[in-house]
């Protein structure tokens, strides 16, 4: 992709629908329970990278979440932080930007680059849901996070949307923490976008109408799959193929294969027919794959003759591309097609994200990026799909945060 933009117009100021935070080294083994002190995730070098420990075994590198504006650098003077060729050396005091951790320079960060309010994302914390497979360990894990992104988010709530992080293995504290968040002032939770057992299940029916009640929307974030099976990590992906090093095809080049699996599983089973004012957020696996899914779902309940026979059927004449127009929300950031597609999915439904600071955020030249992609639509659908539908699912107000950008 090409990055000498020539901006046409100036796109609203925005509200970001997906920005991160990056965990600070102590969060966890100053914040767990003394119960669970032993297994707090940790800080520590393998092989000469400074590597996020869970479960005793190496995650992720501590810096690997902090590397916005890496991709318009050169390759001659990008960072050591943003090539696994360089990562040796790289640690979290040198190399994660004081934004990720430093609630005040978050802010300033995202009003330079035209985000006034955002809705604030863990970063190494949702690999753990792969890495921890004892649910209670995971649980006081995601407790300890949530503590941390709230008193984060205290220094300025209007601008600073915390979402917390649930574990699904028991419904009865997965319900409890998400109602003590909840009170404290978290706007969504995130959930796995693939739990250990499928979502049209009946053990989810009591958290389904438990986030209707307090009005909680839940987030299925790319890379949170909740799984049993072992959890390995390369830094370039996969080991040497016949061609090199890749990133595997699940990780970032078919984003929305789990999430659509997880949204099939919802609609189709009746989950927001029974819970119409559950609300799901989709976030970073990108739109534009929604028009075909939506048909798809729509085909095989019409006409599919095991779904028409024997299937759950809709108690009024909706189609399952009905519900996913009420209930779901799209959270995306690059996706050059979806402008194209957005009257089938509706605007409405739409919440650009930068992702900052994350490698693939448009941080800093989300004004020029989305001016090129958003070129054929209308001003008004822009303030949607890059303020006003964040505003209204995540409850910010628009006139304050234009009055504290103003004031600097």
């Amino acid at each position: 992709m090409s990055h000498s933009i020539e901006v046409a117009r100036q796109v609203p100021w925005r509200i970001s629908s997906d920005t991160h935070v990056v965990e600070p080294p102590d969060l966890f083994t100053s914040r767990m329970s003394a119960a669970f002190r032993e297994f707090a995730p940790r800080l520590e070098f393998v092989d000469g990278v400074e590597m996020w420990i869970a479960d005793e075994k190496p995650g992720l590198p501590a810096f690997v979440a902090s590397r916005a504006g890496d991709r318009f650098e050169p390759v001659e003077t990008r960072p050591r932080r943003a090539m696994p060729s360089t990562y040796s050396g790289a640690t979290f005091a040198d190399d994660v930007r004081p934004g990720g951790y430093e609630p005040d320079i978050w802010i300033k960060d995202n009003v330079s680059d035209g985000v006034y309010g955002g809705v604030v994302f863990a970063s190494l914390t949702m690999i753990f849901y792969r890495m921890v497979p004892r649910g209670d360990v995971l649980t006081e894990i995601l407790r300890a996070y949530n503590d941390w992104i709230l008193d984060f988010a205290s220094y300025d709530l209007d601008r600073i949307k915390p979402v917390t992080m649930l574990c699904l293995d028991d419904i009865d504290l997965a319900i409890a923490e998400m109602t003590r968040t909840r009170e404290r002032g978290a706007v969504g939770a995130i959930i796995p976008v693939r739990d250990l057992v499928s979502y049209d299940d009946v053990r989810y029916e009591r958290f389904w109408s438990a986030a209707e009640d307090l009005e909680m929307p839940l987030n299925m974030h790319v890379a949170t799959e909740r799984t049993d099976k072992p959890f390995h990590f390369t830094h370039g992906g996969r080991q040497p193929h016949i061609q090199g090093q890749y990133t595997p095809p699940e990780m970032l080049n078919t984003p929305d294969l789990m999430v659509r699996t997880s949204l099939a599983e919802m609609t189709m089973s009746g989950v927001f027919a029974r819970h119409p004012k559950l609300r799901v957020v989709s976030v970073e696996h990108e739109g534009s794959w929604l028009p075909y899914f939506m048909e798809r779902m729509d085909w095989h309940y019409q006409y599919n003759l095991r779904t028409t026979d024997n299937g759950y059927r809709y108690p009024d004449d909706s189609l399952p591309s009905d519900y996913v127009r009420r209930n779901v929300m799209i959270s995306f950031t690059e996706d050059t097609p979806l402008p194209k597609v957005r009257d089938i999915i509706g605007v409405d439904r739409l919440m650009w994200g930068s992702d900052y600071p994350h490698a693939e955020s448009t941080f800093p030249r989300s004004d020029e990026l989305l001016a090129a992609a958003l070129a054929e639509v209308p001003e008004a659908e822009q303030a949607l799909m890059v303020r006003d539908n964040c505003a209204r699912l995540f409850g910010f107000d628009t006139a304050v945060l234009e009055q504290k950008a103003a004031q600097g």
